[in-house]
C-alpha cells in the first residue's frame, strides 16, 4: 500500500513532548499538594521542565507547518468553532502560567495566594491542553480518531509519560535551579514515608492498558470504514504496536511495578527497576502516539 502522511514525526514530537510537559506539570502539582516540603526539589524540576517541553513541541509543530505565523494568527483571529484556535489559546495560557509557576518555585515562593492561584489555574489549563491533543485528532473525523477514546488515551498517556520522566529524574538525582537549603530539607526527610511512585506507575499503566485494549475492541465493532482503518494500522504497524506499545510500554511496566508492590507495598522499586520501567514507558508512549498519528492518515490526506 503506497500512501503519504501529511503530518510527519514532527507532529508526533509536538504531541509527545507536549504530553510529557502536561504530565510532569500535573505530577509536580500533585507532589506539591501532597507534601511540598519533602518533594520541593522534584516539584521544582517538574515545574522547570513543563514549559520547556510544551514549548519545544510547539516549535516542532511550527517547523512542520512551515508557517510559524499561523500559530500567532489563531490568537487574534480566534474562531470559537475551531479546535485548533482553542488549542492555541490553551497552550499559550498554559506556557505563561507554567513559567510563572516555575519562577515561583525558583524563588521558593510556594506559600502565598499567588502561588495557589497559579497552581490551581495552571492545573486546569494543563488538563485542557492534555485533552486538546486528543480532541484535535478526533475533530478531524478520520475513522481511526473518531470518538472520545482517543482523547482519553492521549490524556492518560501524557500523565503516565510525565510520571515516568520525573521518576527518572528522581532516581538519577538530577536537579538544577534548586537551592542547597532545599536539598538539605529534602534529605532530612528521606526516612519519612512518602508518596508511592510505584503505585502511581502501576495504576496508570493498568488504566492505559485497559483503555488501549478497549479502544481496539471498539474499533473492531464499528462501521466498515473504521474497521478498515484499524486493519490498515495493524497491517502497517502490528509488530511495533504489539511489541513496543503493548508489551514494552504497558505490560512490562505494569507487571514490574505490581511485582514490587506485592513484594513490599510500602517500599519503592529499586533504582534499577524504576529507571528501566520508566524508560520503557517513555518508549512505548512515543511509539503509541506516532502510530496513531501516522496510521490515522492512511489514504486520508488532511486538507490545510
Amino acid at each position: 500500500m503506497e500512501w503519504h502522511a501529511p503530518w510527519d514525526i514532527r507532529v508526533t514530537l509536538d504531541l509527545f513532548l507536549g504530553g510529557l510537559g502536561v504530565g510532569i506539570f500535573l505530577l509536580s502539582v500533585l507532589l506539591t499538594v501532597y507534601d511540598k516540603n519533602r518533594y520541593r526539589k522534584l516539584a521544582a524540576m517538574g515545574a522547570y521542565l513543563a514549559p520547556v517541553l510544551v514549548g519545544g513541541g510547539i516549535l516542532f509543530l511550527l517547523s512542520e507547518l512551515g508557517r510559524p505565523e499561523r500559530f500567532i494568527t489563531t490568537l487574534y483571529n480566534f474562531n470559537p468553532q475551531s479546535v485548533t484556535s482553542w488549542g492555541g489559546l490553551f497552550q499559550t495560557f498554559f506556557i505563561v502560567l507554567s513559567l510563572i509557576y516555575a519562577w515561583l518555585h525558583f524563588k521558593n515562593s510556594t506559600s502565598g495566594s499567588l502561588f495557589k492561584a497559579v497552581l490551581g489555574i495552571g492545573t486546569i489549563f494543563a488538563l485542557l491542553v492534555g485533552v486538546y491533543h486528543g480532541l484535535l485528532l478526533a475533530s478531524l473525523g478520520r475513522p481511526l480518531w473518531v470518538g472520545g477514546m482517543v482523547t482519553a488515551l492521549f490524556l492518560v498517556s501524557s500523565f503516565l509519560g510525565g510520571t515516568a520522566l520525573l521518576l527518572i529524574i528522581k532516581e538519577l538525582g538530577i536537579s538544577f535551579g534548586v537551592s542547597q537549603k532545599t536539598r538539605s530539607e529534602v534529605a532530612s526527610t528521606a526516612e519519612v514515608k512518602g508518596f508511592n511512585f510505584t503505585l502511581l506507575l502501576c495504576l496508570l499503566s493498568a488504566l492505559q492498558l485497559i483503555l488501549v485494549l478497549g479502544w481496539q475492541v471498539s474499533l473492531g465493532r464499528s462501521g466498515l470504514e473504521t474497521v478498515t482503518a484499524a486493519n490498515g494500522m495493524m497491517d502497517q504497524f502490528g509488530g511495533l504496536w504489539t511489541g513496543l506499545v503493548l508489551i514494552v510500554g504497558l505490560v512490562l511496566p505494569l507487571l514490574g511495578s505490581l511485582y514490587s508492590l506485592i513484594k513490599d507495598k510500602t517500599a519503592e522499586m529499586t533504582k534499577g527497576m524504576a529507571l528501566a520501567l520508566a524508560t520503557l514507558v517513555i518508549i512505548g508512549g512515543f511509539t503509541f502516539k506516532h502510530i496513531v498519528l501516522i496510521a490515522g492518515q492512511i489514504n486520508l490526506p488532511i486538507p490545510f
